[in-house]
């Protein structure tokens, strides 16, 4: 779970999704951001739908099912997101 890097209060599971668009400390109120190696790791989420894809066209998978599978895959991302992400206190470059 990730931790302020302004007060070090660790966030819960529930704290971490209602803020997961704005990263504001719910203990101190201060904006906190995304660093640069939990951004890599988020990214690897990214690959999935890449993947995906071609095992659809392969299977022959139609579209409802496609469908399905991706929402899944959108619910399970969001729901592993608290436990890879690392916050920093100012914004961070990519490399």
């Amino acid at each position: 779970m990730p931790t302020c890097e302004n007060c070090g209060e660790k966030w819960t599971w529930k704290q971490t999704i209602k803020t997961m668009f704005r990263l504001v400390c719910p203990y101190c109120d201060k904006k906190q951001y995304e660093s640069a190696s939990s951004r890599t790791r988020g990214g690897v989420f990214m690959l999935f739908p890449v993947v995906f894809l071609p095992i659809n066209a392969w299977l022959e998978i139609s579209v409802g099912i496609a469908l399905i599978i991706a929402i899944i895959f959108v619910f399970i991302t969001f729901g592993l997101y608290p436990f890879i992400l690392n916050l920093s206190s100012e914004e961070e470059p990519y490399w």
